[in-house]
């Protein structure tokens, strides 16, 4: 990827968590968020990090409350402890956008959009683990993709 590729979905990661920080975000921005907790959990998978896997599930849980909060009450706000846990996987994800090819960021946002479709409640679960990689088996990634490297 791109320096300014990287650089610019850097920043929109850590714009939307300040936004959240201080209470003025949206449903819109907490599931961004929580798809940076994904796709980070799925690069970390292909190679690229090494956090325990109790941050992402973490995470993921004060994202569901957080968004739960957030169509009650109309405001995306997260608190200074989940903030915190949010900084440390973006600044992971910050390193494995540098780090790994193109193909495995799309191979990543793939595994994601097959997850989203699914009936699995987290990519966490033995089941959506066991489920996403015989996926993979089979996934093959385009001409365009491996262009991109």
């Amino acid at each position: 990827m791109t320096r300014q590729a990287v650089s610019d979905i850097s920043l929109a990661n850590h714009l939307a968590l300040a936004v959240c920080r201080k209470g003025q975000g949206n449903a819109h921005l907490i599931n961004e968020l929580s798809r940076v907790v994904y796709l980070t959990y799925y690069l970390q998978e292909a190679g690229f990090g090494d956090a325990p896997v109790d941050l992402y599930r973490r995470a993921e849980a004060a994202l569901e409350q957080a968004a739960g909060r957030s169509q009650r009450d109309g405001v995306g706000q997260v608190n200074d402890e989940v903030a915190a846990m949010l900084e440390e996987i973006l600044g992971i994800h910050d390193q494995q956008l540098t780090a790994a090819a193109a193909r495995h960021v799309i191979e990543a946002n793939a595994r994601f959009s097959r997850f989203i479709k699914s009936d699995f409640r987290s990519p966490f679960s033995k089941d959506a683990q066991t489920n996403d990689r015989r996926d993979d088996a089979h996934f093959s990634v385009s001409a365009t993709a491996n262009s991109l490297q």
